[in-house]
């Protein structure tokens, strides 16, 4: 399967995934879809900006030793943003209760 493809099925699971684990949050059912956001948001921002750079890094003129060093960047910038989605969903309340919280109103504030 190419990136192209398996970005396209990464799309389609978040549109399923995203609404689903807000209609669920905070049911004990929202944890596996959280987990499945964990893996599924770094990895869509993963594919797309390795898609960017690639497209376009070689039109600054600066080779492909800097393509690939910015490769190796957003590589650990996926693996910064899976580690600290990791934390959120385990120990924390999870990204659609990270979400939520946008939303709700400050209780000091009232």
């Amino acid at each position: 399967m190419s990136n192209i493809h398996l970005y396209h099925h990464v799309n389609t699971s978040l549109l399923v995934l995203t609404p689903c684990a807000l209609i669920l949050s905070p049911s004990p059912w929202a944890f596996p879809l959280d987990l499945a956001l964990g893996v599924a948001l770094p990895l869509h921002g993963h594919i797309g900006m390795n898609s960017v750079l690639t497209d376009y890094m070689p039109k600054f003129g600066l080779g492909d030793g800097f393509v690939k060093l910015t490769r190796i960047l957003m590589l650990g910038v996926t693996a910064t943003t899976a580690a600290g989605l990791w934390r959120l969903n385990t120990e924390g309340p999870g990204v659609t209760g990270t979400v939520k919280k946008l939303w709700k109103p400050d209780k000091k504030a009232a």
